[in-house]
Order: structure tokens, then sequence, then C-alpha cells
């Protein structure tokens, strides 16, 4: 079975280096907001949702909400470009899965999917670690 993948942003930039990333391995699917996310977890069922925070019409932690209600057991990672606790904290109580912030780097992403792929499949984890994808650091300069 070919795992699915939603990505849920309003950023095309976002949704286009997701779908490069991930569109060879897996079914993956777009939305620009949360409502057409929703409708979309209830047609398509994906195993895994990537789930901005901040978008126009309702905010992803209420889009998280509706997602949680349609009974769809997907993992959901929140992507945020503002790290703020409160809200960290609050849509992991809700359920999410964990959280990437913005800008991210790819191959963490490629982590997140295979554990999560992994998770569904009941195999061994990469990493029991990363609940948080934090964002690549600068190198230092000379």
């Amino acid at each position: 079975m070919r795992h699915k993948i939603l990505i849920v942003d309003d950023s095309d930039n976002i949704r286009f280096t997701f779908t490069s990333a991930f569109s060879a391995d897996y079914a993956v699917f777009t939305a620009a907001e949360g409502l057409g996310a929703v409708e979309l977890v209830k047609t398509e069922r994906p195993d895994l949702v990537f789930l901005d925070i901040n978008m126009p019409g309702i905010s992803g932690v209420e889009a998280l909400k509706l997602i949680k209600a349609t009974g769809v057991p997907a993992a959901v990672w929140m992507l945020t470009g503002v790290e703020d606790l409160a809200v960290v904290m609050k849509t992991l109580t809700m359920g999410a899965s964990g959280y990437i912030t913005k800008p991210f780097d790819v191959v963490s992403l490629r982590r997140v999917v295979l554990n999560a792929v992994t998770d569904l499949e009941g195999g061994k984890k990469t990493s029991d670690k990363p609940w948080t994808v934090k964002k690549k650091q600068d190198e230092p300069g000379p």
C-alpha cells in the first residue's frame, strides 16, 4: 500500500517543496487552507498530515481540531514560522505528533516521514527522539 501525505500550507513554495521531496515514494495531496484540508482528510484518509499553524481562514489549530474530529488516525505534524511555545503545547495536547519550525531542511522532513511510516507498519523507528524538528542553524562565521 502506498502511504498518503497531506501538506497544508498557504505558501506555494512549501507545498512545492514537500511535493517534490515525497511524490516519488508517497501519494501526496496538498491544500492551501484548513477547511480544504479537512475535506481532503475525509476523502483521502492520509497517513500523515503536515499542517501550517498560521493560515488565512481557519488557523492550523482549528484545522487540527476538525481533523481529529474526523476520526481518521493520521499523524499530524504542525508547521510554524514563529515558535510560540503556548501554541505548540496546545497542539500537542490536542493530538499533534510534533512540530517543525520553518525554515526546515528536507533531510529532517524525510526522517519524520520515515518514522511515521515505520510506526504505521509496526517497525523500529530510525530515532525515538524527535517530536520536534528545529530550524537549521546557520553555520558559524570565520
